[in-house]
């Protein structure tokens, strides 16, 4: 294994929040001399979908003000196929597009996205999310033809150490303070009566937020919502 793949293995698999996943992402993408990027998730369960892009910030306030996410053939594509597949792919039937699908295809070319590949990340409700890497030129994205495979390598570390990251935040605003202060006790070795005197609560209600926690956890003995609260880091063991 390279030092490239090996780096990418040991960080970005394992980092423990979404902006190390990020700069770790840029670092990679950098290392590859890929300067564009976007990845999207929307799987359902998140209150607005994640997103993290390179594309230049010119384009991405078009994009959205215009709503291209909606009629964007590339996301299209994603959310049908199973496979990676290079923008030409589309680009080569412009009579399959739109009006608007041509006219975002050639504004894009003017912010200096004229080509690329996206691999699409499908579960069982469909597609969740999708990365793409983006260039200048046909002539650039045929100079990373060989790089492909470590590129998509690297989309697939990112999306799962992101959806790792994303159940972990989504876990953590369902469990409340008092949640993780008694499971955090527990944890400690305390007993109901001495988490009810180090917080001054009564052992009923210490008793409700950890059956409301195993609840929220889909654990089923509390010993279990402790074992899951400190494998998701809502907790420290």
């Amino acid at each position: 294994m390279d030092s490239w793949i090996m780096e990418m293995t040991e960080e970005l698999l394992w980092v423990e929040d979404i902006p190390a996943a990020q700069a770790s992402l840029r670092r990679l993408a950098k290392a590859a001399d890929v300067d564009f990027f976007a990845y999207g998730n929307s799987r359902p369960g998140l209150d607005s979908p994640y997103w993290d892009a390179t594309y230049p910030a010119a384009w991405m306030t078009h994009y959205f003000a215009n709503r291209y996410q909606y009629v964007d053939p590339v996301v299209q594509e994603a959310r049908r196929s199973h496979l990676p597949f290079a923008w030409r792919f589309l680009l080569n039937r412009p009579q399959a597009l739109t009006p608007e699908q041509r006219l975002l295809f050639a504004e894009a070319a003017e912010y200096g996205i004229r080509d690329g590949f996206t691999i699409p990340f499908h579960a069982e409700g469909g597609c969740i999310a999708a990365m793409s890497f983006a260039f200048g030129s046909r002539a650039e994205m045929e100079h990373f033809a060989a790089m492909q495979s470590r590129l998509k390598l690297l989309a697939l570390y990112y999306h799962t150490a992101i959806e790792r990251l994303l159940e972990v935040a989504e876990a953590d605003t369902r469990l409340s303070a008092l949640e993780r202060q008694c499971l955090s006790f527990l944890a400690g070795g305390r007993s109901l009566w001495e988490i009810s005197g180090l917080l001054h609560r009564p052992e009923n209600d210490v008793t409700a937020s950890l059956r409301s926690a195993r609840d929220k956890l889909g654990a089923a003995t509390t010993a279990q919502a402790v074992d899951r609260a400190i494998a998701q880091g809502l907790i420290a063991p």
